[in-house]
């Protein structure tokens, strides 16, 4: 029997270990994966590996491979960077430690089940996705993340971290560093930086593989839309015979002032808070009489962070209210409730009321019985449900009759049928297409047509198919026919066609190592003790660069990082952040390179940490003592995930490759 594990370390620590990107790329690895190979080879997709018996098709590891690259460059600011083979190593790890995990602990079916329906998230997802025909794959996919709770389970109760430890992490965090800096931008250098031909030539060659090009598809598709089966007629007729579904609750508009209770009251300390409020009822009372604002007392007086600052406003959680600050029955505490719903009329203001947090003085503004949402207010709510109730069903079956059509008459006679001439149907090409490429032509984004993607490099040419396409919820936003009319396999370019981005790859490999010297030549010119300001001051720009004014900038203070270079203020320099806290006060380093600058530094502040606080605050103690003990077990995990990767059998079977 497994124990269930919900806390919030709990999905971190896996998402740390294992990586974003695996969680994300389960879905496809199910289509990838299976037991002994089931998908098979086939001349056109051959096996690409086998990782402990089991086959992963070569298509399918190139689509994920290509997919990661785009998803990287869109996230990257310099897309030179992001290196073909370095993706294929990070994509057949996570295949790896995913292969590795599933046969590291044995999870049954009912375990699997059981998760899924406690967890209200995960049932939604899993309904959704069973209409889709893929209930088996998502199973796998919670079994994976079963087995890495099952894993850190077994490692919770370490105890791993020392007095010494701790007080050292809490060093780190609060000795803090402020910079003062001349920065040089990579991306000013790029008109310096110069590519003859030969050059790119030779570049070229030596890193073709970053240049290629992934399979090509070409589609003709017709776009069935279910919101185009929906007219205003049927929104109005729902509305009209389903007028109980838009019935907004009893509400009420309140404000309030609180005396808090501390956590953990005793009763002495009620009476004493009782004691301050009665004090404070007078004097709001007082005050409101002469003609002072609620809303004003309250952001004065009140003691909940969270409502004062809107004058003691107060909202509520029902997904039916009005727009505005209301509540209805059953957002507040029964003590509230009662007063503000049965107590009070508009425009009084009560006395104490008491309730868990301490004691409240209400002011109730406003009354508004249970009433019937406007169609104004419920169109679009009614548009949404019946696009999924109607349209998606008339689209389906327009789609269904469609591929029979197409089969027998070419796409456009088809849709110049007379059951199809009041539809308004076009026929298009989208073009050649990657799917790498954030752009379907002719659809839209990629990433709002992933189902479309994903179906279409699996199909055959020549052959017609319905593509359904969901949204994230799982909601139906399209249908389409689709038939695959070319395919290119993956090649790499010849050097013209991608001369330009070979050209542009080098300037910015170039680009920074010119705005490096650039900084190390104006390091060189300091006089010793000359200020950064009086360095800049003799600064003499390079001919060709975008930017040629140059001058002395601070960051914001920071902290040392154990894993980040970012510096607030000032950018990400690794070498900069590590050599401030190892420099003097206004003492200068430098030439120094960041990830998009180069940058010459003086340290202008330390802050040391306040000691006496660490050792009277306990509750700052045991929260990085938690912290150190997460970070101990994920490397204890990683570690032992490594080993089980190191003995597992890979065998490389792609063409030149061993």
């Amino acid at each position: 029997m497994i124990v269930f594990l919900r806390e919030k370390f709990i999905a971190q620590l896996f998402l740390i270990v294992v990586g974003i990107v695996f969680i994300i790329g389960s879905f496809l690895l199910f289509d990838i994966v299976g037991g002994g190979g089931a998908l098979g080879g086939g001349s056109d997709n051959p096996v690409a590996f086998e990782i402990n018996g089991v086959k992963i098709q070569q298509r399918e590891f190139e689509n994920l491979v290509s997919g990661e690259m785009a998803r990287q460059q869109q996230q990257s600011q310099n897309r030179s960077q992001i290196e073909r083979e370095e993706i294929e190593q990070q994509i057949l790890d996570l295949l790896i430690s995913r292969q590795v995990l599933l046969g590291s602990v044995q999870i049954s079916n009912a375990e699997v089940e059981q998760y899924i329906r406690n967890d209200d998230d995960l049932l939604s997802n899993y309904n959704a996705i069973l209409q889709s025909g893929n209930g088996d794959d998502f199973r796998e996919y919670v079994r994976s993340l079963l087995i890495n709770q099952v894993l850190l389970n077994q490692i919770q109760g370490l105890e791993l971290v020392t007095d010494a430890e701790v007080e050292n992490e809490y060093r780190r965090q609060n000795t803090k560093a402020k910079l003062k800096y001349i920065q040089f931008q990579h991306f000013w250098y790029n008109g310096a930086a110069k590519v003859n031909d030969a050059e790119a030539q030779a570049y070229f060659e030596a890193h073709k593989e970053k240049y290629e090009k992934g399979e090509e598809v070409n589609l003709r598709f017709i776009k069935l839309d279910p919101q185009n089966f929906i007219s205003g007629e049927d929104l109005q007729a729902y509305y009209n015979e389903h007028q109980q579904e838009f019935k907004t609750p009893e509400a009420v508009k309140a404000r309030h002032i609180l005396k808090k209770f501390p956590d953990n009251a005793t009763d002495e300390q009620k009476t004493e808070v009782k004691a301050e409020a009665e004090k404070l009822l007078e004097t709001v009372k007082a005050a409101i009489a002469e003609g002072e604002d609620f809303a004003e007392l309250a952001k004065e007086h009140s003691e909940d962070t969270g409502s004062a600052p809107q004058g003691g406003a107060l909202r509520g959680r029902n997904p039916d209210l009005p727009p505005g600050d209301y509540f209805a029955r059953g957002d507040m505490v029964q003590p509230f409730e009662k007063a503000a719903f049965d107590e009070l009329a508009p425009g009084e203001v009560s006395d104490l009321v008491e309730s868990r947090f301490g004691y409240h003085i209400i002011k109730l503004e406003e009354k508004r019985p249970e009433e019937i949402k406007p169609f104004t207010q419920a169109r679009s709510e009614i548009n949404d449900k019946l696009i999924q109730i109607v349209g998606a069903e008339q689209a389906k079956a327009v789609a269904e009759n469609l591929l029979f059509d197409v089969e027998i008459l070419d796409y456009q006679e088809a849709i110049q049928l007379d059951r199809y001439k009041d539809l308004s149907l076009t026929v298009q090409d989208t073009g050649f297409f990657t799917v790498a490429d954030n752009n379907i032509p002719e659809i839209g984004r990629k990433w709002s047509y992933q189902d479309v993607v994903d179906q279409v490099f699996d199909m055959e040419v020549n052959i017609s198919a319905i593509s359904t396409n969901r949204e994230q919820n799982g909601d139906i936003n399209a249908y389409f026919v689709v038939k695959v009319l070319e395919k290119k396999p993956a090649t790499v370019p010849e050097f013209e066609a991608v001369k330009a981005q070979v050209v542009d790859d080098i300037k910015g490999e170039k680009a920074k190592q010119l705005a490096l010297e650039d900084a190390q030549k104006l390091i060189a010119l300091r006089a010793p003790d000359e200020s950064l300001e009086d360095l800049v001051a003799k600064y003499e720009a390079p001919e060709e660069i975008s930017n040629k004014e140059r001058e002395a900038k601070e960051s914001n203070l920071f902290a040392l990082s154990p894993t980040s270079g970012f510096i607030s203020g000032m950018g990400t320099c690794r070498d900069a952040m590590f050599a401030a806290f190892g420099m003097e006060l206004n003492e200068v380093a430098g030439a120094l390179q960041g990830d998009n600058a180069a940058y010459i530094i003086q340290l202008v502040e330390r802050e040391e940490p306040d000691m006496e606080k660490f050792e009277n605050d306990p509750a700052e103690r045991a929260k990085i003592w938690q912290t150190l003990l997460q970070t101990k077990q994920t490397e204890i995990y990683r570690n032992w995930l490594a080993t089980l990767k190191k003995d597992a059998q890979i065998v490389d079977k792609r063409s030149g490759r061993s």
